[in-house]
């Protein structure tokens, strides 16, 4: 999306990176609108909360769109509440069983050499 201003054009990007807010996402939006580069879950949600909400430019403030399927995961909730991802009885079994092992070779070499 191109702006006219004063018989120049200016860029999204080049707008947000004057005006747009410094907020959780800006980075992730901006990086994405010059590489096109493919992003994480966590940067898409990110990226999309930052545009959705305007660049945050009335502030660092919840949405308060509930029906939005991302705003379990919008970085400035209220409620400050982050969303837990849903695990499987079979995820959670290996989870435990990896963690009641105890540390793996690869982990007590490290700390050996760490001395050295």
């Amino acid at each position: 999306m191109d702006q006219n201003i004063k018989g120049g054009k200016v860029t999204n990007t080049q707008w947000i990176e004057k005006h747009g807010t410094t907020a959780q996402g800006k980075r992730e939006y901006l990086d994405y609108l010059k590489t096109r580069k493919k992003l994480t879950p966590r940067q898409a949600i990110r990226a999309n909360c930052y545009q959705c909400a305007g660049y945050f430019t009335d502030g660092k403030t919840d949405c308060e769109i509930l029906d939005c399927p991302l705003h379990p995961y919008m970085p400035y909730r209220k409620d400050g509440a982050k969303a837990k991802r849903a695990t499987s009885g079979k995820q959670r079994e290996a989870i435990t069983r990896n963690l009641t092992k105890g540390p793996t070779i690869r982990s007590v070499a490290s700390a050996d050499n760490a001395g050295t």
